[in-house]
């Protein structure tokens, strides 16, 4: 469906008053505030519905930007390998093992997201909109499930300061993929290609330091 058919369909429902899906940041918002146990990857999954590749990875990409323990990369990047592994092999619906499911994020590590990710992702999610985005969708959502593999196993590394801009990546894909747009898609793939860069010159220089202490 091209962009200009998608746009003139959107404003027909809007006209004949069908219900407008909540924004991501609008749900992660809501569930911050709804309970203070925060919500479990299950509860999670439930209200992003057919949305939760680009929700996950909103969410889990998000998270890399929020100050956190050391080694916690590890727990973020795990998770986003199960789920970007789903899309790169073509399933459209994403699967959840039951200890995946049980995981719990407490309401203050959701409400830091929010604070730190919110107001820039409501930005976003306003500019972006169904606008060049390749054909066969299939093939498309394929390539980009084995690009955010790429960048999860990034994250996953348990490296000091190195997960931010995978995670970044990883985020901005998944507004695309909720969006179907194809202009920040292409940032995401900069941003990964970047970060890629960057984190295999830290990885050599510290390979090379300590290849230098022996």
């Amino acid at each position: 469906m091209s962009p200009a058919v998608f746009s003139s369909l959107r404003q027909s429902l809007r006209r004949r008053g069908a219900k407008r899906q909540k924004r991501i940041s609008a749900i992660l918002r809501g569930l911050s505030h709804r309970n203070r146990a925060g919500a479990t990857i299950g509860e999670l999954s439930q209200a992003f519905d057919t949305r939760s590749f680009g929700a996950f990875f909103i969410l889990f990409g998000g998270l890399n930007l929020v100050p956190l323990p050391p080694g916690a990369s590890i727990f973020l990047g795990l998770p986003l390998v199960l789920f970007t592994l789903q899309l790169a092999v073509g399933r459209r619906r994403l699967w959840l093992p039951e200890r995946i499911r049980t995981i719990r994020i407490t309401s203050e590590m959701l409400g830091r997201v929010v604070t730190r990710i919110g107001p820039m992702l409501r930005r976003i999610e306003r500019l972006a909109r169904h606008r060049y985005w390749p054909e066969p969708e299939w093939l498309l959502l394929s390539g980009i499930g084995w690009f955010c593999f790429v960048m999860s196993i990034l994250i996953a590394i348990p490296f000091p300061l190195t997960n931010m801009f995978p995670g970044v990546s990883v985020a901005i894909a998944g507004i695309a993929i909720t969006a179907r747009d194809g202009l920040w898609l292409i940032a995401s793939i900069l941003v990964g290609i970047a970060s890629t860069i960057f984190l295999l010159s830290v990885y050599g220089a510290a390979a090379l330091a300590v290849m230098g202490l022996f």
